[in-house]
């Protein structure tokens, strides 16, 4: 992995994903390419020591592992949660959480406000059941990463595509814009430094 500063062109090695993601905060991965978000969520998962819960609300990841095209890893659990299984879901990850430092990984923002689409004050509800994650997360040094389908409106900044919704916004979290390159994908953390992940470490899907 190779990490490139913005302002000039040095270029260091970091080891893992470990010193991209932040244990305090919400490590909120923003992407318009479906399949580029798959790629990381994929790099993400092959170098993850430790146990992984996914919620793949949009099952793209779920459905490389049942085609075969990506292995399921034996650190592996993946949830794929409907309006009726949820609140059984969320507690059954909560609990597992509770007990051993993991990385939660939510896929993606945009499903989830899908799945909770009939929900009343369906933006407030969102943010509950993120923050209640991370706040879990954080008693046992765990990661959260939320991933959300973007695009950039002047007037609002990011937010959610294509429903408009509005990105969870607060100093709890740390936006990851993941962008394409020639080389690899670039990891634009915003408003500070850049990294690349070239092409050939990224996992074939």
């Amino acid at each position: 992995m190779l990490f490139k500063n913005h302002d000039n062109d040095s270029v260091n090695d970091i080891p893992n994903f470990e010193n991209i993601l932040s244990q305090t905060k919400i490590n909120s991965i923003l992407y318009s390419d479906p399949f580029l978000k798959a790629g990381f969520i994929a790099k993400l998962i092959d170098e993850a020591k430790t146990d992984i819960l996914y919620l793949d609300l949009d099952l793209l990841y779920s459905g490389y592992i049942v085609s075969g095209m990506l292995k399921t890893p034996h650190n592996l659990s993946l949830f794929q949660p409907t309006s009726e299984l949820w609140n059984k879901i969320l507690t059954n990850v909560l609990v597992k959480l509770s007990t051993k430092k993991s990385l939660v990984i939510v896929d993606s923002l945009n499903g989830l406000y899908n799945l909770l689409n009939e929900r009343k004050q369906i933006g407030k509800l969102v943010n509950s059941y993120i923050m209640l994650i991370t706040s879990m997360a954080r008693k046992t040094g765990s990661y959260v990463v939320v991933a959300s389908m973007v695009r950039f409106k002047k007037e609002e900044g990011w937010i959610l595509s294509p429903t408009g919704k509005r990105l969870i916004d607060t100093d709890m979290v740390k936006k990851i814009l993941l962008e394409q390159s020639e080389s690899g994908i670039i990891l634009n953390f915003l408003n500070k430094e850049k990294t690349l992940i070239p092409s050939d470490l990224i996992p074939l899907i």
